[in-house]
Formats: C-alpha cells, sequence, structure tokens
C-alpha cells in the first residue's frame, strides 16, 4: 500500500479543546450508561449483507512531535453514509488493504486513503454468537490472522468467546468459549494478538493475558497496566505494542504501550501519550509492513455512533532503528 501523501497533519493543532465539546461528551457518556442496560431487552441490530459505499476522508492536524519515536505520516477523519460504519473495535491488514471490525460485528474494507473519497466495502460477519438482532450478542472487539493459517479470529467481548472464520470471512469454522465467569460484562477480551502459532487474548483491564493454544488456555498475569487495554499488535517476536485508555475528568487520555516477553510472563514497558482530543477514543491498531521493509501502525477510533465523537485514522512509522520496540 502506497504512502497517502498527505501533509497537513505535520501543522501543529489550533486551539484547546472547547468547553461545548467537553459538556457534549460528558452528556454522551452519561446518556450511554444510562440506556445501556434498557438496550439490552430491545432488539437494536438489522443485517443488510454486503454493499459498496462511499467513504470520505478529511486529513485533519496533528502534532508530529507529540507521537514521540513514530513519524507521523496521515491523519484523517473518515465518514460515510452507510449506517453501519462506525463502532470501530479492532482492525487488520489484509493483502495490502485495511479490514476494520466494529462493535456490531460489522467488517469494513478499504484502501489507504489517497484523495478525499474512497470506497469500501462493508459486511456483516457470517455467524456469530446469540441472537443476531441484539448488539450485544455480537459486541466484537478484535481481531487476528489465525496463526495456524486457517483464516481470522474474532474475540465477542460481552458473550466471552472467541470465533474463527475462514480466509473470506464467509463462514464460521470454530468458537472457544472462555468461560460466562471469568470477566464482568463489558470487561472481557479487547485485544488479541498472535505470538508463535498461539494466541494472547487481553481483557479490558490489562491485569493478565490468557494464552490460548488449541483448546487449552492458560492465564498469565501481568502488572497492571494504567488504564484499559484497547487493542493491540505484534511488531515483532514477542513484542507488542497496546493501545491504553483512561476516561479522565476531561475525556479519553489515549497512549501507546510496548508489551514484552519477560521470562516466562509479559511486561509492559514504555508509554507515548497520544496527541489527540478528549473526545478520540482509540480503539483500533493494526502493524503492516510496507514494500520497503518499514513498518506502518494504523490506529482508528471508535465514534459510538455518536457526536461530537469521530472516526479518525492514523498512519504512524516506526523507525528502522528500532527504538520504538525498546522497552
Amino acid at each position: 500500500m502506497s504512502d497517502s501523501g498527505t501533509t497537513g497533519p505535520e501543522r501543529k493543532t489550533q486551539g484547546a479543546f472547547r468547553l461545548a465539546e467537553l459538556g457534549a461528551l460528558l452528556v454522551l457518556l452519561i446518556a450511554i450508561g444510562s440506556i445501556d442496560r434498557w438496550l439490552a431487552f430491545v432488539p437494536n441490530r438489522d443485517e443488510l449483507g454486503t454493499r459498496t459505499a462511499a467513504l470520505r476522508f478529511i486529513p485533519i492536524e496533528l502534532e508530529p512531535r507529540g507521537f514521540g519515536p513514530f513519524r507521523l505520516a496521515g491523519a484523517w477523519q473518515v465518514s460515510s453514509d452507510d449506517a453501519r460504519y462506525g463502532g470501530i473495535s479492532g482492525l487488520a491488514v489484509d493483502r495490502g488493504e485495511l479490514v476494520a471490525l466494529s462493535d456490531s460485528g460489522v467488517l469494513i474494507r478499504f484502501g489507504a486513503p489517497r484523495g478525499s473519497v474512497g470506497e469500501a466495502e462493508i459486511r456483516e460477519l457470517p455467524d456469530g454468537p446469540g441472537n443476531n438482532r441484539f448488539k450485544r450478542n455480537r459486541d466484537s472487539e478484535a481481531l487476528v490472522r489465525d496463526p495456524r493459517g486457517r483464516g481470522w479470529w474474532v474475540a465477542f467481548e460481552n458473550r466471552h468467546e472467541i470465533w474463527v472464520y475462514d480466509e473470506g470471512f464467509d463462514r464460521a469454522l470454530d468458537r472457544i468459549e472462555l468461560g460466562s465467569g471469568r470477566w464482568r460484562a463489558n470487561k472481557g477480551v479487547e485485544a488479541v494478538a498472535a505470538d508463535g502459532g498461539d494466541l494472547l487474548l487481553i481483557p479490558e483491564s490489562g491485569q493478565s493475558i490468557l494464552r490460548v493454544n488449541g483448546s487449552r488456555t492458560r492465564e498469565i498475569p501481568i502488572d497492571a497496566s494504567r488504564g484499559r487495554i484497547s487493542d493491540v499488535a505484534a511488531i515483532s517476536p514477542g513484542r507488542f505494542i497496546a493501545v491504553e485508555r483512561r476516561l479522565t475528568p476531561i475525556g479519553f487520555g489515549n497512549s501507546l504501550v510496548l508489551l514484552h516477553q519477560d521470562g516466562s510472563g509479559y511486561r509492559f514497558g514504555r508509554r507515548i501519550a497520544l496527541p489527540l482530543r478528549p473526545i478520540d477514543n482509540v480503539e483500533a491498531i493494526a502493524v503492516q509492513r510496507l514494500p520497503n521493509g518499514t513498518q506502518r501502525l494504523w490506529l482508528m477510533t471508535d465514534d459510538n455512533f455518536q457526536p461530537p465523537l469521530r472516526t479518525l485514522l492514523i498512519a504512524l512509522e516506526i523507525p528502522r532503528s528500532g527504538a520504538a520496540a525498546k522497552p
């Protein structure tokens, strides 16, 4: 996938976070919490099948120096007229394209921005836990390519299950139930990565890793993160980058945190705070190796299908020196 060529993000963000946006965010968070239980009993999901939809890419300005050792390669606000677009919770790279996963069991496949308009294929997962009329049953939070070559794994947070789909996401092949009592509701698996032939599952608390080898699982304690883990991606054998987020009195605080093997376990390392606005909730990360050997990080935010939250796509490059991957 070629570079977007965007240079706009290399100018400073103008102005501070506006009080009106802060107020709107607080009202939104209260509303989300108030109706969450009510929605558990009301069908709130429809499946529309595979469609092609236009995407709009609006370049945004971010502070390049705020990304530490990473080089900012581009940043865009992305929107679509398809009602299923949004709620991004997971991200992967497949054959040069990005595959975003929503928290409602929807896949969005699209190419890197090459102008103000692009095109996406939008479709639902072919199967999943429970009744597909309820969003809580298809609360898909992470995806990763199966390290054993069968296709793709998807984690369903509320149902505490992971499902594997074939290469084209045309059918489900198998599933693993992780145990309904292992985590509280909305506190289950948020991040999935591959480590060798195994899967690493990280719950939102970031206090442990569940290592899955076939049907066997083993829980490995790790030093607690400072916030909530929302996604993770492998950058080299035994080294990963996770998205860590905190809900503060003024909104969301987002960081990238390194995760590496430490003896028989894992340990969090260096943290890099992201220079985003408090309305931005980073939920997804993926790693892509470019033809020139550079590794690119792709980040996406979750708009929760509600303004003033927004869907951002951010491209970062890991320096060839590997400095970003050091603990």
